[in-house]
């Protein structure tokens, strides 16, 4: 096909021009003609791109400039409840991700551990003992100045309905968090709370317990859903529908500190069940770290794109190229990740495993441009054009107007924490 139109074009111009019966206009027509069918007949295989083809040796400094920026503002990566199911920020509706096919998967054994959806695998089973109901949790994520504030996990006294309630305390790597709200989805008010609403509540209450912090430092804002379910408590259980279908259900906090035990119940309830579990002699129980502990800033090289970055080959290179000034995250680190069982093709998986673009810059391009980087890494490593590496999706789950705040935005904050209302 794109062959005739290209002979057309030809066919067409060459008349024209030969009869002197076209006008400009109508030659400047045909001649374009010409030239998309020429595009047309010269386009790649399907899959592939006009883009040149990368190894592993490619420079940097190219697939940086060919990456996109990063999204800020806007509400087209904005992920819902449903979402935060099926991956949240890496959900297929957010990244705009494609069925391609379905399959169906046989087994003697099934551990229901599915989350918000683990009610729905019940079902299919027959198995309508319980329902999930998602419960979600706002957080509020401070600078690291202000990590400083809280010494210790700070808990109010805890509602009888809500749980724990809101906290003040400071992470792992030294930002002080504020949070979690607790609301019940099946609870009108509660899941339609706004945003000034959502941000009042947390601040107000935080407030209460550090009266000090600066709320103008805030970097970040999250929320994420617990499978909170109708029994009112974790499921770890065989089915009563089938006793080789064991639930883990409806795992709440503090689900994550609990999951070692957790692991080894089931591993007992597939035991009783039937299940032969004899040890696996190539099993190994350790895993190498993928962040390197960094002594300050000795051995490590910061610059613009292009002067400290490696050929793709010497580690000891990649060892010193800081691709993420904040977090102080490595070439050689971000290439490790690449490395595990898990494939990995977006800067938020990145994100997830290194903390490349978690600091208080939030991946700026105006400041080192971070993600740009990370993603001409994966591209790079995964010999893929650049513009097919997922980037971070925005608003995602942030209560925040855009991810890099303005001056009115942190006054507005700071009116929020000082707010009287009774939440």
């Amino acid at each position: 096909m794109t062959s005739i139109l290209a002979l057309i074009g030809i066919g067409a111009t060459y008349y024209a021009l030969q009869e002197e019966l076209a006008s400009e206009i109508q030659t400047a027509m045909t001649a374009t003609f010409y030239a998309l069918a020429l595009v047309f007949y010269n386009l790649p295989p399907e899959g592939e791109s006009f883009l040149p083809k990368i190894s592993p040796t490619t420079p940097l400094s190219k697939l940086v400039e060919a990456a996109s920026a990063p999204i800020g503002k806007g509400a087209s990566g904005k992920v819902g409840v449903q979402d935060m199911f099926t991956g949240g920020s890496g959900s297929s509706k957010v990244v705009n991700g494609v069925t391609v096919g379905t399959e169906t998967v046989k087994a003697r054994y099934v551990i229901n551990c599915a989350g918000g959806a683990s009610d729905k695998i019940a079902k299919m089973i027959g198995d309508d003992g319980f329902d999930i109901k998602p419960r979600l949790g706002d957080y509020l994520l401070l600078n690291r100045n202000q990590g400083y504030k809280a010494k210790h996990t700070l808990f109010p006294c805890p509602d009888p309905v809500l749980g724990k309630g809101v906290l003040v305390q400071t992470t792992l790597w030294g930002n002080l968090i504020l949070g979690p709200t607790a609301r019940d989805t099946y609870k009108k008010d509660m899941a339609d709370m706004n945003v000034a609403q959502v941000q009042e509540y947390i601040l107000s209450k935080c407030r209460k317990l550090v009266p000090s912090f600066d709320a103008r430092e805030t970097i970040h804002a999250f929320c994420g859903a617990r499978a909170k379910s109708t029994r009112g408590d974790w499921i770890i259980e065989p089915s009563v529908k089938n006793g080789q279908f064991i639930h883990v259900a409806g795992i709440d906090s503090p689900g994550l500190a609990g999951s070692p035990a957790i692991a080894k119940e089931v591993i007992r309830l597939l035991q009783e069940a039937g299940l032969k579990t004899p040890p696996n002699p190539y099993f190994n129980p350790n895993r190498a770290p993928i962040i390197t502990p960094k002594d300050g800033l000795r051995g490590l090289k910061m610059g613009p794109v292009g002067k400290n970055d490696s050929d793709g080959i010497d580690e000891k290179a990649m060892a010193s190229n800081v691709i993420c000034k904040c977090e102080k995250v490595t070439e050689l680190e971000v290439v490790r990740a690449m490395g595990r069982s898990l494939p990995i093709d977006s800067t938020q998986a990145i994100r997830k495993r290194t903390r490349a673009g978690m600091g208080h810059c939030q991946g700026d391009p105006c400041n080192y441009n971070c993600e740009a980087r990370v993603k001409a890494i994966i591209a790079r490593e995964t010999r893929r054009p650049v513009n097919m590496v997922g980037g971070r999706p925005w608003p995602a789950t942030s209560t925040l107007t855009q991810r890099w705040i303005d001056d009115k935005e942190k006054d507005v904050l700071n009116d929020r924490m000082m707010t009287d209302k009774v939440y």
